[in-house]
């Protein structure tokens, strides 16, 4: 009994550090989200408010562990910032596919605008998330989007437009992953909600939200456990359009 505990201890450290290398630093996270905000960043062409968009990394993995801090001659180096606003721009596509970064507004249709989570993540096997995953294998993989995915299209799980497949498709992607968001989708304020929904989606990666620069937070939510307070609404969310 006495080896055992031994042997325990002796292997314990490898095995959380190989635990702790399958997670994004967090405070790298941040700095990465401010860089995707910083650069690629969509807003209205007539008043710079920020509108809705959402944007897909797949870098190596050491761009997302401690220390690394994102600069434009160390981190997606290869996308052109103005061709993603171009794309932005063209509201019947509102979507762009570079090497390392895919990004998506909001694609207008007749009688609706289709999401730029799900027009990342859909079809979900064979979507421009799968494109970009497939393109390098055990790295980093980061999902973000300005608004929380909407509980009634993108987090409905039998709906048309769900992202829920496509998740379940990336968990399947070596590395680390994360989904990530900021600002909670104003037409989803009940918090009760956002508990239940949010844990569809922590069932298949690591959901965070970054609210500045310097804060990220991770929305835990795994099994039984409960999504952070820090990621569901503090209070009624009002309408600011």
């Amino acid at each position: 009994m006495f080896l055992s505990g031994l042997l325990l201890l002796f292997l314990l450290p490898d095995w959380t550090e190989g635990i702790a290398g399958d997670t994004v630093d967090i405070n790298t996270l941040a700095r990465i989200i401010n860089f995707v905000e910083k650069n690629y960043k969509r807003v209205d062409n007539k008043d710079g408010h920020p509108r809705q968009y959402a944007v897909a990394i797949n870098v190596p993995k050491d761009q997302c562990q401690q220390n690394f801090n994102p600069a434009p001659d160390n981190f997606l180096t290869q996308e052109d910032a103005m061709d993603v606003q171009k794309a932005f721009a063209d509201e019947t596509n509102a979507l762009y596919q570079g090497a390392e970064l895919i990004a998506a507004g909001t694609r207008k249709k007749k009688k609706y605008n289709m999401h730029s989570e799900s027009l990342l993540l859909n079809p979900a096997d064979n979507s421009p998330m799968t494109n970009l995953l497939n393109r390098r294998k055990d790295s980093c993989s980061v999902f973000y989007t300005l608004e929380s995915p909407c509980v009634n299209t993108c987090l409905d799980e039998n709906g048309k437009h769900s992202i829920l497949k496509a998740l379940e498709n990336w968990k399947e992607h070596s590395g680390i992953k994360a989904f990530v968001f900021k600002n909670f989708w104003k037409f989803d304020p009940k918090k009760e909600d956002l508990q239940t929904k949010f844990k569809q989606i922590v069932a298949h990666v690591p959901l965070y939200r970054c609210e500045s620069e310097t804060q990220c937070y991770a929305c835990k939510g795994e099994g039984n456990t409960p999504i952070d307070a820090q990621c569901l609404p503090q209070k009624k969310i009002k309408d600011e359009f």
